[in-house]
């Protein structure tokens, strides 16, 4: 008999008899890895960490501690199944994340999460936003606009008019006005020769070359527009056609001076400008004149929103009462809340709205943010720049305008302070000098929001100084962003297996509903969005853009970038059933999930698949296992899955059907960090975390038992070969995502192998080797059904078999 070499060693197919097995698969394949083809032993899982909480964990999490480096983890833990997304850009977020399975979805941070004392997380924040009562009504006073008379008017070149009023004309730039009460100014007329006439009209206030309209009250001069030479003040002349012969009275027409529904700009309290046609008119006075709100009558009423500092906004709050007023009058909006809502939420204040008519109907306008007032924490001056830090985010953003007061050293009191530099949300600089340029003060002051309308440029209203109220004045045509959170429902309390989508939104489902969140705004989930399936969801994946839920019965794919547009939804006609949403883990080939008769893909393309069709079947699956129960991660190409039986470690092979291995160790909870590509783990009940395949520990024992080895003749095997690394320093690994070809190892002198062997399904012979020479097997028996094994913690090359010393040559 020729010998026989064992090279590039596979894994298990339980699925195929061991008789049939392909030449190098195996019956037991424990602990090892097999991508090199040959068998190298994992590193023993090292504890790195505890998560302070006892008893069974089933999610574990990590944040970094960005004050150490290299950064440590923080972890996160959780008893029930959670399931965490990532929606918010990491560099200004604190590491947000969201999360549900743990009660009502919850949104958390570093600085929430990592709280006080282990177990974490300790701090986080409901998801969704609270909808406004239904018995909160902002109550509204309209301030009566009372019309105003005429001092001066004039009208330059370009066609306008500035109108000075007797009395304070409380207009905004941007209002409508109308202008009314300008008819004619009256004088009279003389004739000295000619086509020429005299006019004298008191203070005309025209230039020559005006061109203006006259009416001729009396004489026979003929009405009509003349172009004037200004004589004087007082006079002026102009031409006619036809020469009149008798003097008489004469009005000029300044009734273009009036004006219907115009814009007025406001110079001063007692100044305007706005657009009218007509003739040059320097300054002149006139008490005839009147100054009204112009345009029409219309509906205004008020809402507000609850907002965060995460730039969160909720569903608006039910409208006021309306009023029926013309714009450009003052309202008073009363009756704002001054504090939060009950419940564990983010919110600082509100945003304030009115309805505005515009091309698309009427909608709702924001007149701006209204941050609660808040506590300082401290403040501290230093070469006259003063740092403050608040109890709750400032808000506040670079040279906005903002007051301080109540601070027990007084110099720190500010009003008027502008921003000079935001450190972080709670920390900012505003420069002023003092005396006492080292002072600090510490958990004293409050700190409020200035809301006027054109800040620094307006006199400031630091809102909850005093009063609550809103006095809106605003320029109408400076309102510009549209109230959009009007169907901002939060998500349902019983959401489940959340994950983040292409274009940043995140998805969940309740039963067999699938819910999406707003684009860029996870905490909003509109109700209209929702998607109902024919089968209960038990998993979701995001996979080439698209999401993949997993039911009960059948897969289906959602595809569409933006909820508010058209989700299609398709079912994937395979029945593959997900029987684990933990099961469920994105490989670089497809999404991979537990079903009845093993692990399915699903890359699109051809649709699901089987991928361990050719080393499992339905019987053998569940024998093995019990699929309901896997708690799968993905690490370095690999399917890691332990369940309620032990640990399977799949790698994914077309050619082969893919190489299996057991493992020794299970785990309740893992995790994958893509950042560093390390896996890790918690086992049993006191908290441990352990880091998984870290080549600075010793290795642990690996199994590898053949499949049956069937000669053509009835032999006696008396001679065999291990080739593995059994030397004192030796180079153990090839190629990894580590430059594991650097690596060296320093074996104990108990680092060895275990060889057996066995003969008609029996163990004939076991014994321990400590380097790759050959060595006798036992005589006394003939056979043709073989099989070997080997156990140990170096890496095995091959194994080398035949009946005399000289076979071995050959094989």
């Amino acid at each position: 008999m020729a010998g026989v070499k064992i090279t590039n060693f596979l894994g298990i197919a339980p699925k195929i008899s061991p008789e049939l097995l392909p030449n190098t698969a195996a019956q037991i394949a424990k602990n090892c890895k097999l991508y090199s083809g040959d068998l190298i032993p994992y590193p023993q899982p090292v504890i790195v960490a505890n998560t302070g909480r006892t008893g069974t964990i089933k999610t574990i999490y990590a944040l970094q501690d960005t004050s150490t480096s290299p950064n440590t983890l923080k972890w996160l833990s959780w008893v029930g199944d959670v399931d965490i997304a990532v929606a918010s850009k990491s560099s200004t977020d604190d590491q947000r994340f969201y999360y549900t399975g743990d009660g009502i979805p919850k949104v958390s941070n570093y600085e929430l999460a990592i709280a006080g004392a282990a177990p974490y997380p300790n701090g986080y924040y409901d998801l969704g936003l609270p909808v406004p009562p239904k018995t909160t009504v902002v109550t509204t006073v309209a301030a009566p606009f009372v019309s105003v008379a005429s001092s001066t008017y004039a009208r330059d070149t370009g066609n306008i008019v500035t109108l000075v009023t007797a009395a304070a004309h409380n207009l905004k730039t941007g209002s409508s006005i109308t202008v009314t009460g300008f008819a004619y100014n009256s004088g009279t007329y003389a004739l000295p020769g000619g086509t020429t006439v005299n006019i004298t009209i008191t203070a005309h206030g025209l230039a020559s070359g005006a061109t203006v309209t006259l009416d001729f009250t009396s004489g026979d001069a003929i009405d009509g527009a003349y172009t004037v030479t200004v004589t004087g003040p007082n006079a002026f002349q102009i031409n006619t056609n036809v020469a009149p012969t008798t003097a008489g009275n004469v009005r000029w027409d300044i009734r273009n001076i009036n004006a219907a529904n115009v814009v007025a700009t406001v110079v001063d309290s007692t100044t305007i400008t706005y657009y009218s046609p007509g003739e040059q008119i320097t300054t002149t006075s006139s008490s005839n004149g009147l100054v009204n709100l112009g345009g029409n009558t219309q509906v205004r009423s008020y809402v507000f929103t609850w907002i965060t500092p995460w730039d969160e906004e909720s569903i608006a709050s039910k409208p006021s009462d309306n009023l029926y007023i013309k714009e450009g009058r003052v309202v008073t909006v009363s009756n704002i809340p001054t504090v939060k809502p009950t419940g564990n939420n983010f919110i600082r204040g509100v945003r304030l709205y009115r309805t505005l008519a515009s091309t698309s109907g009427t909608d709702y306008f924001s007149l701006g943010s209204l941050w609660f007032p808040t506590g300082i924490a401290s403040v501290q001056r230093t070469s006259n720049v003063s740092r403050v830090a608040t109890i709750y985010p400032h808000n506040l953003d670079f040279e906005e305008r903002f007051k301080i007061s109540g601070c027990t050293v007084a110099s720190f009191d500010i009003t008027g302070g502008i921003v000079t530099d935001v450190i972080d949300a709670y920390t900012f600089e505003y420069a002023q000098a003092a005396a006492d340029a080292a002072s600090t003060v510490v958990a004293a002051g409050t700190l409020y929001h200035d809301v006027s309308e054109n800040p620094p440029t307006t006199t400031a209203r630091y809102w909850g100084d005093g009063s609550y109220d809103f006095v809106d004045d605003f320029d109408s045509l400076n309102l510009l962003d549209v109230l959009s959170s009007d169907n901002y429902d939060p998500p349902p309390e019983n959401l489940e297996g959340l994950i983040a989508v292409q274009n940043n939104f995140l998805a969940g489902f309740v039963g067999n509903t699938l819910y999406f969140s707003e684009v860029a705004a996870p905490h909003a989930w509109p109700i209209d969005y929702s998607i109902t399936l024919e089968h209960e969801i038990i998993g979701l994946a995001s996979i080439n853009g698209s999401i993949l839920a997993l039911t009960i019965a059948y897969p289906y794919i959602i595809s569409g970038s933006d909820p508010a547009a058209t989700m299609s939804v398709s079912r994937v006609d395979a029945e593959y059933s997900c029987l684990n949403r933990k099961s469920i883990t994105t490989m670089a080939y497809g999404v991979v999930w537990a079903t009845h008769d093993g692990l399915a893909v699903y890359s699109g393309g051809a649709g699901p698949q089987l991928v361990t069709k050719l080393l499992y079947n339905g019987d053998t699956w569940t024998a093995d296992l019990d699929p309901t129960t896997i708690v799968a991660e993905h690490y370095n190409g690999l399917y890691f899955a332990s369940h309620s039986a032990g640990a399977i470690i799949f790698d994914q092979d077309p050619k082969v059907g893919g190489n299996f291995v057991d493992s020794d160790y299970t785990y309740s909870a893992i995790w994958h960090d893509s950042r560093t590509d390390r896996m890790y783990y918690n086992s049993g009940t006191n908290g441990d975390i352990y880091r998984w395949d870290d080549i600075t520990q010793p290795l642990t024992t690996q199994d590898w038992k053949s499949k049956v080895i069937i000669t053509k003749e009835m032999i006696n095997l008396g001679a065999a070969r291990v080739v593995a690394d059994y030397t004192t320093t030796t180079s153990i690994w090839d190629n990894t995502i580590t430059t594991w070809g650097s690596t060296t190892s320093l074996w104990d002198s108990a680092d060895n192998i275990t060889f057996t062997v066995w003969a008609d399904k029996q163990q004939i012979y076991t014994t321990s080797l400590g380097d790759s020479s050959v060595f006798r097997l036992p005589t006394g028996y003939r056979t043709d059904t073989f099989e070997v094994g080997v156990s140990g913690n170096v890496r095995v090359r091959a194994i080398h078999l035949a009946e005399t010393p000289l076979g071995l040559i050959t094989a």
